[in-house]
């Protein structure tokens, strides 16, 4: 992909994902892919940030972040559209994240479980917990993860048709009316 066609069509936005041809072209490529090699984050580091999304978005009665294919929009998300000065504070904060994870655990970042991660997940995401001044750059990679995951499973195809609220083709607009009557309580998909 053309990483100066991709910023010109969606912009620098870190914060949200804006759904233009290019990203639905991300999803897509990352739909049909058998297997991914990732863009932005190395294979092993990779790995370690499917299994935390995938601890965001757990398989229950509708897929989870793994089979949804959201680690890789998000890798291919972050090398395409992300500039230097993002990507650069964002690899600073997984060192960080890594570092406190591995003193919360007790264990070697490799021979962390599945549980140890989602014990460094719930102190950093959940309210009320006590952060220290040198675990705060390790808070903001898990609050940026959480967003990013958030918003690929929110534009994921599969969940835009099959789960929220979709409308191939929009009728006319009604300004104030019930949630519940309109959709069955669903949000709208993008």
């Amino acid at each position: 992909m053309d990483r100066r066609k991709a910023l010109k069509n969606i912009g620098s936005g870190i914060g949200a994902i804006a759904v233009t041809p290019t990203v639905v072209s991300l999803f897509q490529s990352c739909q049909s892919a058998a297997t991914y090699a990732p863009a932005y984050f190395n294979a092993n580091d990779f790995g370690k940030i499917s299994q935390l999304m995938e601890l965001i978005i757990p398989s229950t009665d509708i897929p989870g972040a793994i089979e949804l294919k959201l680690p890789e929009f998000t890798d291919a998300y972050i090398a395409a559209v992300w500039d230097a000065e993002g990507q650069a504070r964002l690899a600073n904060q997984w060192k960080s994240f890594l570092s406190a994870s591995s003193e919360i655990s007790g264990k070697k970042v490799d021979q962390m479980a599945t549980s140890d991660w989602d014990a460094v997940l719930a102190k950093y995401l959940k309210p009320g917990n006590s952060i220290s001044e040198g675990e705060k750059e390790a808070q903001e990679f898990a609050k940026q993860l959480r967003g990013l995951t958030i918003n690929a499973f929110k534009t994921n195809e599969f969940i835009g048709e099959n789960v929220l609220a979709y409308a191939p083709v929009p009728g006319e607009q009604k300004g104030c009316v019930d949630l519940m009557e309109t959709t069955g309580g669903k949000a709208w998909s993008l």
